[in-house]
């Protein structure tokens, strides 16, 4: 329809494995309206999740036929046959003459002139058959770069797995960051480039500053370490010093000890925090211990530290004045590079507030510490609402969201649904929800696909779909919902669909549903059903519309049919 912002038209898909073909999607008819909210349902193992990726661009599938457009642009591409003819001679004269150029360069061991000239004119042919083919595939490379950028501006997608759809090695506020720098959706910098240079060839004396001034006490530890043994090493008496170095155990605790007296540190900061608070909390309470043994027990819980240090030590005394200096000078050198690029390269403070706002737009607490952690300091439920972010942070004209509340708690999902919803109405975002949760069905769309086996089996309107369902398939989805009672009595089991999805590479002549359904018959075993409408807009595919006509008659035939099939199975 020309109203329509996403139109997929008979799309059949294909994966290929070791056991041949596995055609995962079969026929498959969906579209979504301007600022429409449709909602795509059914068991796992139905297509839904492959159907999105085809969209975007993403599936590692092969097309086989069909039409994905968006606001009327063909989102798929397939090379014509002489294209695709041309691609793979070109693929195979390159592979045979390296593979040719390879061997005879042995040949050059026997005869050097034969032999270069031989493996001279295969790289040449090998090199003009890759330039053929890397002309060829020019309208390939052209539709590449035309996806990479709908994908992001145009259609955005979140994905069903936040747990590893997160870059692990990179904080919140960078890949954020860098979706929105992708797509041109950075503020302006508050910060020049020229200052940001600046200010990091300045960052070795600052953090020198800032670490005397925040961590005094082993800041000055560490220097005055380094000042003893220079001063040792320079007056002759290291020689001697490096017999006693390990009666530092006990003293170097207690110097710190003295010294956070000396610059009248607070005990509960310095010592109680780093002794007590972390070793001797239970239940979430503070054991006290008496100022009076605190210098021993000071003693006691810093003898690993003082090991360590008087090993160092020991070894800066062995070790000659000029190896010691060499080595001081050398890791310097090595590090002031990559702590002034980490400075020069780290997010500008316009563009830190820009994504801590967009963490705060879902819910996240504490968003200022958040986008200076790793993914894998967050919770599940914590990745989610940032893949959420990432996607809604560029404001797409269609927003595909697969399972986006999937590892969340109950109220941050109804937070995400009423964020999701604000952008349809705010901005005017079109939305394919994906889910098993046909509450969030009711709650958020407009209106509803189910797909079953590879196939749209119905979809309309929410209210056709969910009031009156006409598809087998469709009614007992909506049976197998958990209830308590039903009517006036108490529901003793679980409605459920009995069977389960049919493997893909499993071949019907028929409906795909009717090893699972009451009503099949021979006619549903040998004819595919037509998409029927049912009423306008309201489509479903079965040959007994008529039957399904009262949901609760239905129900009671799922009922039925489920204790049969059990009973089959047992016996």
């Amino acid at each position: 329809m020309a109203d329509d912002i996403l139109s997929i038209e008979n799309l059949r898909v294909h994966f290929d494995t070791l056991d041949g073909p596995v055609e995962a999607l079969h026929s498959v008819d969906l579209s979504v309206g301007n600022g429409e909210i449709m909602g795509l349902v059914g068991e796992s193992g139905c297509g839904k999740s492959v159907t999105s990726l085809v969209t975007i661009g993403l599936a590692t599938c092969d097309v086989d036929e069909g039409s994905v457009k968006y606001q009327g642009t063909e989102l798929l591409h397939r090379d014509p046959p002489h294209i695709q003819r041309n691609i793979n001679i070109s693929s195979s004269i390159t592979a045979l003459s390296v593979l040719a150029a390879v061997v005879t360069s042995i040949w050059i061991l026997i005869e050097p002139v034969q032999g270069v000239t031989m493996v001279a004119t295969l790289s040449l042919v090998g090199g003009l058959s890759w330039l053929f083919g890397f002309f060829q595939k020019s309208g390939s490379r052209k539709h590449t770069n035309f996806m990479r950028w709908i994908r992001g501006n145009e259609i955005s997608m979140i994905f069903q797995e936040p747990m590893t759809a997160l870059n692990p090695l990179y904080t919140i506020e960078k890949q954020v960051s860098e979706v929105m720098k992708e797509h041109d959706r950075l503020v302006v910098p508050e910060v020049s480039n020229l200052r940001r240079a600046g200010q990091a060839l300045t960052t070795p004396v600052r953090l020198i500053f800032e670490s005397l001034f925040t961590r005094t006490l082993p800041s000055l530890s560490i220097l005055l370490t380094l000042t003893f043994v220079i001063i040792a090493h320079r007056t002759g008496f290291a020689g001697d010093l490096k017999i006693y170095s390990f009666g530092l155990i006990l003293l170097i605790p207690l110097f710190e000890y003295i010294l956070s007296r000396m610059l009248n540190s607070d005990s509960e900061n310095d010592f109680n925090h780093i002794s007590f608070q972390e070793s001797a909390e239970i239940g979430g309470e503070s054991i006290g211990v008496s100022p009076i043994i605190h210098p021993a027990y000071f003693l006691l819980s810093s003898m690993p530290l003082g090991v360590a240090a008087s090993l160092i030590i020991f070894l800066m005394l062995w070790m000659p004045f000029s190896a010691l200096m060499g080595m001081l000078v050398i890791c310097t050198l090595l590090a002031l590079p990559a702590i002034m690029l980490q400075d020069y390269l780290r997010l500008d403070p316009a563009h830190r507030r820009q994504v801590v706002e967009i963490l705060e737009d879902v819910q996240i607490p504490n968003p200022t510490a958040v986008v200076k952690m790793y993914p894998h300091e967050l919770s599940g439920g914590m990745r989610q609402r940032v893949m959420i972010a990432m996607m809604m942070a560029c404001e797409p004209k269609l927003l595909i969201a697969d399972e986006p509340t999937t590892a969340l708690d109950v109220t941050i999902q109804a937070q995400i649904l009423k964020l999701m919803r604000n952008l349809r109405d705010e901005k005017g975002t079109a939305i394919l929800l994906i889910t098993h949760d046909l509450g969030v069905i009711a709650e958020l769309c407009d209106a509803v696909t189910v797909m079953y086996a590879g196939s749209v089996v119905e979809t309309g309107s929410l209210e056709q779909v969910l009031s009156r369902p006409r598809m087998p398939y469709s009614i007992g989805l909506l049976h197998s919902i958990p209830r308590i009672t039903t009517g006036l009595a108490e529901r003793e089991t679980l409605p459920i669909i009995p069977g389960q999805v049919p493997d893909p590479n499993q071949h019907f002549d028929g409906c795909r549903f009717h090893p699972r359904c009451p009503f099949a018959n021979e006619k549903c075993i040998s004819t595919p059903p037509p998409m029927v409408e049912i009423e306008p807009g309201h489509f479903a595919a079965c040959h007994h519309t008529d039957r399904t006509k009262v949901v609760s008659d239905v129900q009671d035939a799922f009922d039925v049919f489920a204790a049969e099939y059990e009973h089959a199975g047992v016996a």
